[in-house]
């Protein structure tokens, strides 16, 4: 196993769960609206998260 790839998977993964909590409780306002710009922002993370993930899953 390649350390520095290792530690890339983590944060990827951390990130990606992070960024999909962030995404529910960003995006889904109290008074049962949906914030577009929230969602993008959010939305975008998780998939930059999740990519970073899988790539290091392929290189690690």
């Amino acid at each position: 196993m390649n350390n520095p790839w290792a530690v890339v998977v983590v944060f990827g993964f951390l990130g990606w769960i992070g960024c999909a909590i962030g995404f529910i409780f960003g995006a889904f306002q109290k008074q049962g609206r949906f914030d577009n710009r929230k969602a993008l922002v959010w939305g975008l993370a998780v998939v930059a998260c999740y990519a970073l993930w899988v790539v290091g899953m392929m290189k690690a």
